[in-house]
């Protein structure tokens, strides 16, 4: 039987008359956000292949080559050591020349705290044999790729608290704010485990987050935890952007117009205007398992960037 955060984050997904039906205004100013999608930026000469996964929980499907490979966590069910060293011997044998890797709540034996005093669990954490991967707890590396081009990326495991499960904080407390150093601006890459709020994230993910990500402005946030929040979405850091992810922290109801209203008004003015250029980023909700029972496997995103 499924525990609760289970149930939770895995629940069947709503139809289109059920979601408006639940938040009208929020569902509307999604639908206009939708009609103006966001132009993806020019590729760079030296672009590079990325490949993201996330939540693959002890599965090992196929992944596709490329020049790096990004897992943001859930790489087992129950974070013991035989599951860990299962993955890890997989991405070991994958042939992407740079492989990051950030662990996820269900990674207990990567979370200090779940380890506490246990010589046992220390031992065992210590004989992790991961090889050459590139392991982020809540850090920032740079790292070059095949062609020579260097990447600035910050990977943290964190994810808000339902049940005792690893690297999780108190839902209405700002992990983020908090990390020390400071998640540093204009970072390439972003992967957390948990998805910011309002995007690809079933209304789990965090606000916190979303206000980080505004901060930082990455290119690429790959994140997953919510499996059926798995796809990709451009996001641009205009008027237009923040209208609508207003509308969906105040919970997008029928008393929530005056926040469609500014959706409305910044999206014709995008529509007839053209507006200032502005940063962009590609979300990806890289989460591979889905279904009722984690018992689909979805293929992994590979992007360009």
């Amino acid at each position: 039987m499924a525990s609760g955060l289970e149930a939770l984050l895995h629940r069947p997904r709503p139809s289109a008359w059920q979601l408006f039906l639940r938040q009208p205004c929020a569902y509307l100013a999604r639908l206009l956000v939708s009609w103006h999608p966001v132009t993806p930026p020019q590729s760079a000469a030296d672009a590079v292949s990325i490949v993201c996964i996330s939540d693959t929980h002890n599965s090992q499907p196929h992944l596709p080559d490329g020049d790096v490979l990004v897992h943001a966590g859930d790489l087992t069910q129950s974070g013991t050591f035989e599951e860990l060293e299962a993955t890890l011997a997989w991405l070991r044998r994958q042939p992407h020349a740079v492989k990051i890797v950030v662990a996820g709540n269900h990674d207990l034996l990567l979370d200090a705290g779940q380890r506490g005093q246990r010589d046992e669990d220390e031992r065992q954490h210590r004989a992790l044999d991961w090889g050459g991967l590139v392991y982020l707890e809540n850090e920032e590396t740079t790292v070059t790729c095949p062609n020579g081009r260097r990447l600035r990326v910050y990977g943290s495991p964190l994810s808000p608290r339902h049940g005792n499960w690893a690297f999780q904080y108190a839902r209405a407390h700002d992990a983020w704010a908090q990390q020390s150093p400071p998640i540093p601006a204009g970072v390439d890459i972003l992967i957390t485990h948990a998805p910011p709020h309002a995007h690809l994230d079933r209304q789990l993910g965090c606000v916190h987050l979303l206000r980080t990500l505004w901060r930082v402005r990455p290119r690429l946030h790959v994140f997953g935890h919510v499996h059926d929040g798995a796809g990709t979405e451009w996001v641009q850091f205009d008027a237009l952007q923040a209208a609508y992810e207003q509308t969906v922290l105040d919970d997008g109801g029928l008393f929530n117009l005056l926040n469609l209203g500014r959706v409305l008004f910044h999206f014709l003015q995008a529509y007839f205007w053209s507006a200032p250029a502005t940063t962009k980023c590609l979300l990806v909700n890289a989460s591979m398992v889905g279904g009722l029972r984690d018992d689909e496997v979805r293929h992994p995103v590979q992007v360009i960037l």
